[in-house]
């Protein structure tokens, strides 16, 4: 066939049940397109061909991005026909035999995409009937689902009557359809989540749903047995996941999904919940917020106990070796300046020669560790000064100088020179058991003050490091802790508006999973309560199942 109405046939490209396919043109609008025709045996009967161009107009109305779209149906040349969306892609079918079953989180976002497009199709009244793998084409890039062949699909009149098929046959891929559908009963939306759940299965586990090879068995199959766990083929299938499967697949069609919207909902919650955080409104402060203020907190607290204690110790130390290096120089002077006192204190005033200590003390308060040297006799007048100004005043207290000790041993104080901080050393001068004067040497603090500026800065900066780390690391947790609350406390939320009928996905080994697991058993255990225990499906043995003819969709 080189033609078909005004479309120009380029090639053949697949074949369905009641149909061919053709890659076409359509010289009017410049337009490749996907050509469905009616194959020539089913085209002998009138009412089959009114039935695939009415059906087919019914769902031309559907404009949905994850429905393949239909530009024009019609019948050229006794043909029936109808021309739309021609994909760039591959089926399902072809994709799952190629690379086996599917990451969950692709299944989860094709299978929402899907129950989008049939949660859409579903409120205009249309039911696909015929969903399956080779019904459903994935682009090119893998992330995009388009839900194929509308053709056998039973519309609902405006006045509730249903366009029926022949008495007794079965429309829909054996293997993917309803309980209903192997029982010849009437179907509803709810078939065809039946058939979804069934592709998802396979999608999660790389199996089929049902996988007898007689047409009578697999009929029974469906309608009284349940599909293998899929822990066994999927062992890293979320929970949740696996409780939407199974709900999908039930046998009773009450038991499933009430509509692809709220099969649409279950998906999306259970990506929310595996993804990015809940957004669920706060009371008070977050515990991501508090838990690394108390650790802030708590830390930054024993932080300034540990730096007080450490730089008081430090200080301590470093005063001690400013103390011991201040008595050694102060022993050198004493010893020094004992003999010259000595030597003069025997001699009248007029005798008295103090030329030799001033030298000694000039040349002493030249070494940059000294910033001054008083040596008095015993009468308390200096004899000799770094500063000579001084030599012949006296030592007066009021000047605020300190004293001797009673006891006579050395007097360490702190003093302001006006250079900063100086360290002051007393000390009595002794000569053959008896005091001749004192040494009054000043000693700067500056090495001093200037190690423990060093090493309070260093403190700082460690205590900021370590602060940063805490927080962010207070952060992270508070953030671990509050996810996995917030999942729990919204599925306790869902779980009251829905009867229970969910569960919490999770890959956790922590306290946290067990805590989902206990809230999934409580779910298990509660949801046969709330809604009745489930009933038993009805024996059925082959006699009673209807086979759809071969020309069934």
């Amino acid at each position: 066939m080189d033609k078909l109405g005004r479309y120009r046939i380029e090639a053949r490209i697949g074949e369905g049940a009641m149909a061919d396919v053709f890659r076409a043109h359509d010289p009017d609008i410049g337009r490749i397109v996907a050509i469905k025709a009616l194959k020539p045996d089913y085209r002998r009967d009138p009412e089959l061909g009114a039935r695939f161009l009415r059906e087919a107009r019914a769902a031309g109305a559907l404009n949905h991005p994850n429905i393949a779209t239909i530009y024009d149906v019609g019948e050229a040349d006794g043909v029936p026909y109808i021309a739309m969306e021609l994909i760039d892609g591959r089926p399902l079918d072809m994709v799952l035999q190629a690379q086996g079953r599917m990451p969950f989180e692709r299944v989860l976002a094709l299978g929402a995409q899907l129950a989008d497009a049939l949660a859409w199709a579903h409120a205009q009244g249309v039911v696909h009937r015929d969903v399956k793998p080779s019904n459903i084409l994935l682009s090119s890039d893998g992330k995009t689902a388009k839900l194929l062949d509308f053709g056998v699909a039973r519309i609902a009149e405006s006045d509730g009557q249903l366009a029926r098929t022949q008495a007794g046959q079965m429309i829909g891929t054996p293997r993917y359809m309803s309980p209903e559908q192997a029982l010849g009963l009437p179907v509803d939306a709810r078939s065809d989540l039946f058939s979804l759940g069934a592709v998802l299965y396979e999608m999660v586990t790389g199996k089929t749903a049902f996988d007898a090879s007689g047409l009578a068995t697999l009929a029974l199959q469906i309608a009284q047995e349940k599909v293998s766990p899929i822990e066994r083929s999927a062992a890293d299938c979320p929970p949740g996941l696996r409780q939407i499967v199974e709900k999908l697949l039930a046998k009773k069609p009450d038991q499933r999904f009430a509509d692809g919207a709220q099969l649409l909902q279950a998906l999306r919650r259970e990506t929310s919940a595996l993804s990015a955080e809940d957004a669920v409104a706060r009371r008070g402060l977050s515990l991501r917020v508090k838990l690394p203020l108390a650790l802030v907190s708590i830390t930054l607290i024993a932080l300034l106990l540990s730096i007080s204690a450490i730089l008081t110790r430090q200080q301590r130390a470093l005063e001690h070796m400013a103390i011991a290096s201040g008595e050694t120089i102060a022993t050198f002077v004493t010893k020094n300046a004992a003999v010259l006192l000595a030597d003069n204190a025997g001699l009248p005033p007029e005798q008295q020669d103090w030329a030799p200590l001033q030298a000694f003390v000039t040349a002493a308060s030249q070494d940059g560790g000294v910033r001054g040297i008083v040596v008095m006799d015993a009468g308390g007048t200096i004899r000799a000064a770094s500063d000579g100004r001084r030599v012949g005043q006296r030592y007066a207290s009021h000047s605020g100088e300190p004293r001797l000790s009673a006891a006579g041993e050395l007097v360490v104080t702190n003093a302001a020179d006006g250079k900063g901080g100086a360290l002051r050393f007393v000390r009595p001068i002794r000569y053959a058991g008896a005091d001749f004067g004192s040494v009054d040497i000043l000693l700067p603090r500056t090495s001093l003050d200037a190690a423990m500026a060093n090493a309070r800065t260093l403190m700082i900066v460690l205590a900021s490091i370590i602060m940063l780390v805490v927080l962010a690391i207070g952060y992270m947790s508070g953030a671990m802790v509050v996810r996995p609350l917030r999942r729990l406390q919204q599925s306790f939320d869902e779980a009251r508006e829905q009867g229970f009928a969910l569960r919490i996905s999770h890959r956790r080994r922590d306290e946290i999973g067990a805590l989902f697991d206990g809230f999934n058993r409580l779910a298990a255990e509660i949801e046969p309560r709330l809604h009745g225990k489930p009933a038993e499906a009805p024996a059925l043995d082959a006699t009673c199942i209807q086979i759809a003819p071969k020309r069934a969709a």
